[in-house]
């Protein structure tokens, strides 16, 4: 009788995929994973999207648990000193409204009546007006066939005008130039 081992190059990929899903076994979040309740609340959290469509079903609870007055206990009734807590069925104050966003810069008006968009500008946070060209991804062999620049590496003309950081174009004349703006 004649005993074969089998080489390690089958056993070690082996032995790395069982690692693997028994990591994946331990993770949380799980099916099997229940809601716990926190500590400061007395009942689950429960998290949802916070888009508009899902945010309308949750705020009848929430404003239901809000309205609810809690009991008074020792803790919170030295708090309060005997100062009168709001009738449960008081209305909460309105909301405050949102303040009004503040008004555009004349450059950034006069930008996006070119058709333009005003974004910022590199690392420095500076504002610039950036256009979309016509001729996106053209090739090109200089920079007179591109509404823009024409890229040298890709030799296609540039999505945007102008361009930020450093790109090597072309420029009119075919020649090869590193163009750095900031």
């Amino acid at each position: 009788m004649r005993l074969t081992l089998r080489p390690p190059s089958r056993i070690v990929p082996a032995l790395v995929v069982l690692a693997l899903l028994a990591g994946c076994v331990a993770l949380p979040g799980g099916k099997g994973d229940a809601v716990e309740a926190n500590a400061l609340a007395a009942e689950a959290i429960a998290v949802t999207p916070l888009d508009g469509a899902a945010a309308a079903p949750v705020a009848a609870p929430v404003a239901a648990a809000a309205a609810e007055p809690e009991a008074a206990t020792p803790a919170t009734a030295a708090e309060t000193d005997g100062k009168a807590e709001p009738e449960a069925g008081a209305e909460a104050p309105a909301e405050e409204a949102e303040a009004p966003p503040p008004p555009k810069p004349p450059e950034q008006l006069a930008c996006e009546r070119k058709g333009g968009s005003w974004a910022s500008a590199g690392g420095s946070g500076a504002k610039a007006c950036v256009k979309r060209t016509r001729d996106a991804g053209k090739q090109c062999t200089t920079g007179r066939q591109c509404e823009g620049d024409c890229l040298a590496r890709s030799q296609t003309c540039s999505p945007i005008t102008p361009l930020f950081g450093c790109n090597e174009i072309l420029q009119d004349n075919g020649a090869r130039v590193n163009q750095c703006i900031e």
